[in-house]
């Protein structure tokens, strides 16, 4: 791993880079640090507010991921740092940056990946909820599943939408070693699943979606830009919505 100085949000930090010398970033964020020390506290920042500086890259001892666990607690997970603005209110140009990032990101993925979207939906929160996955099986089947929730929070459909698609690899009997590649536009699901944040609510489903995930060790959650056009994203999202609606299904393509 391979660090230089830069500059983000005008404060000196450190920034991984790659060997070529360019943001190490990962839908459009990179890990950062503020100290060179071993065990420093480790962040993750939108790649376009990082400007590096010509000093050439250097090896550091390795840090810590930082606690996200405020965030977490405040129930709103906070989106500062992507670059890529909040869904609703984001512009022009900060969706075309995120769905580049998306976009880059798939296709960097080895051949054979498990391609995998899931996303929540609820009309009231808590109200009428649902979850929809769409997963892509490296035969090239497609599945498409929704599912009703009932009554529920958002937050309740992006943490099922996560055992949506992982009830898709375990009934079509995919290994644990084949490599998954699940996507989310949810911070919260990306934080409580991946990231040990702590969250009060919802601990039972938390708690069994880890140790699911647990069992497949190439198993990667990414977190991208919800509606900014990527095709697989927009797809779970109908399926969410399909389950707010009242409609479960699971389909094959």
């Amino acid at each position: 791993m391979l660090w230089q100085k830069a500059k983000f949000n005008g404060k000196d930090v450190w920034v991984e880079v790659e060997a070529a010398g360019k943001p190490a970033a990962q839908a459009g964020r990179v890990a950062m640090r503020y100290q060179a020390s071993e065990g420093a506290r480790l962040y993750r920042g939108g790649v376009a507010k990082v400007s590096l500086s010509a000093d050439a890259p250097v090896a550091l001892p390795a840090g810590q991921e930082a606690d996200a666990a405020p965030a977490a607690k405040a129930g709103k997970p906070s989106t500062r740092g992507s670059g890529f603005g909040s869904a609703g209110t984001r512009t022009a140009a900060q969706a075309a940056m995120a769905a580049d990032a998306a976009t880059k990101l798939l296709a960097s993925l080895p051949a054979g990946t498990v391609v995998a979207f899931t996303d929540g939906s609820c009309r009231g929160n808590p109200g009428p909820a649902g979850a929809g996955a769409w997963v892509q099986l490296p035969d090239g089947r497609v599945a498409e599943v929704s599912r009703s929730l009932g009554r529920a929070t958002n937050n309740v459909g992006e943490l099922a939408a996560v055992g949506l698609a992982l009830d898709v690899l375990e009934a079509a009997e995919i290994p644990a070693e084949t490599p998954v590649a699940l996507f989310t536009d949810s911070q919260y699901a990306n934080g409580v699943l991946c990231k040990a944040w702590k969250a009060k609510a919802n601990a039972e489903l938390i708690a069994d979606l880890r140790a699911r995930l647990k069992l497949r060790p190439k198993l990667k959650v990414h977190w991208i830009a919800g509606h900014v056009g990527i095709a697989g994203n927009e797809r779970a999202d109908a399926l969410a919505n399909d389950g707010v609606a009242g409609r479960t299904l699971t389909r094959w393509l």
